[in-house]
């Protein structure tokens, strides 16, 4: 049976996008529009080095006359629909600002949504003050095993939920951001209310993405479940991979490290960004279940889960009510929980959500200046 989207899709608008970042992520997207020519036309292409615009326009067969060096010329001259971005952390409050000024429907941007919490409520309230439709490409849960794992979570074959575990290798400014998302999309969409945190190292929060060098947090759900997240060196390793701290070498085996487990009282199932998962619940008749899936790397080549996650913006932009499951306020409920886990680890305290008097401040310039050196280092 046809759904609504395939139906309506023959006879409703086609939207323009523009691509800025063309990296592998930025080609990501860019797949993930082509597969939906239909609905989306690629309206211009921006990159700072030449040579990517040159290598991308051509391989999408983007006419020359819309490859751009500049964000700010090509939004002004195309006024495009959609604004897809891929760049750093730090640039991302200056393109949503961009985004409203040049009157944009809707903005994909990567994560971390920001790089300080004052930063990425600006840019929530820009959004929702210019009626932009944003997300930010948590996009793990488009992945067919964390598929696998939301139907065993509607099906209710884990009872009652009790507790969502994260747990990640890489830091929490790359893969943690995704995780706490994770966590909230788990528990229907229902965030923390109270928080704990504990942090230590400072040598990634010279990084690109700076962070502690290790995280560990406690949430408690609206609803009473908790979550407990790690993130970096100590985090538990479910893999074998060679990486180097010292030289800031990471296999890609290192980057797919990572696991997320959901606990009810009938039982246990978890997805990892490798495509692989696994489950023991009321339905597996005392047997572990477990499958691998294409996993984040094959993303890369065949964009399946990002077709599903522009299918999801095109629905949005259709239709207000078919919200995104990346929206940008569910995405700042996690980030805001992430910092004030952070806020915890520094001042010794709970922190309740959402937080007031903490808003404005650089977690990240503190953590540089109060914690200790610790060096990060292979464990047994």
């Amino acid at each position: 049976e046809m759904d609504r989207f395939q139906l309506r899709r023959t006879c409703m608008k086609r939207y323009s996008v523009v691509q800025i970042g063309l990296g592998a992520r930025g080609i990501t997207h860019l797949k993930g529009f082509q597969n939906h020519q239909a609905r989306i036309e690629i309206a211009g292409i921006c990159d700072l080095q030449p040579e990517r615009v040159e290598a991308v326009g051509n391989q999408f067969q983007i006419p020359q006359e819309r490859w751009y060096r500049s964000a700010v010329e090509m939004l002004e001259k195309l006024q495009p629909d959609i604004l897809s971005f891929c760049t750093l952390p730090d640039t991302r409050l200056e393109l949503v600002q961009l985004a409203a000024r040049t009157e944009v429907k809707a903005v994909c941007m990567e994560k971390p949504m920001a790089t300080s919490l004052s930063e990425a409520k600006e840019m929530t309230e820009i959004c929702k003050e210019h009626h932009i439709k944003a997300v930010v490409c948590h996009q793990h849960k488009y992945l067919k095993n964390f598929q696998i794992l939301e139907k065993i979570l509607k099906s209710g074959e884990l009872g009652t939920i009790e507790r969502i575990n994260a747990e990640c290798q890489p830091w929490l400014s790359q893969l943690g951001t995704h995780y706490m998302d994770y966590a909230i999309w788990a528990n229907s969409g229902i965030g923390p209310v109270s928080v704990v945190g504990h942090v230590h190292g400072k040598g990634l929060l010279s990084d690109s993405h700076p962070s502690p060098d290790y995280f560990l947090g406690e949430a408690v759900m609206a609803n009473g479940v908790r979550s407990t997240l790690q993130f970096g060196y100590f985090s538990k390793k479910f893999h074998s991979h060679a990486e180097d701290y010292q030289a800031s070498v990471y296999p890609i085996d290192f980057w797919e490290d990572d696991r997320l487990t959901v606990y009810g009282s009938t039982g246990y199932a978890w997805a990892e960004c490798s495509g692989s998962w696994g489950a023991f619940t009321a339905a597996t008749n005392g047997s572990i279940l477990s499958g691998k899936e294409n996993g984040f790397r094959d993303e890369l080549e065949h964009p399946i889960g990002q077709t599903k996650y522009t299918e999801d913006l095109i629905r949005w932009l259709d239709d207000d009510a078919q919200i995104h499951p990346c929206n940008i306020q569910q995405a700042f409920a996690g980030y805001e929980a992430l910092e004030a886990m952070c806020i915890s680890a520094l001042e010794h305290r709970r922190v309740d959500l959402p937080m007031k008097l903490e808003l404005g401040g650089d977690i990240n310039e503190r953590m540089r200046r109060e914690l200790p050196e610790v060096l990060r280092k292979k464990l047994p």
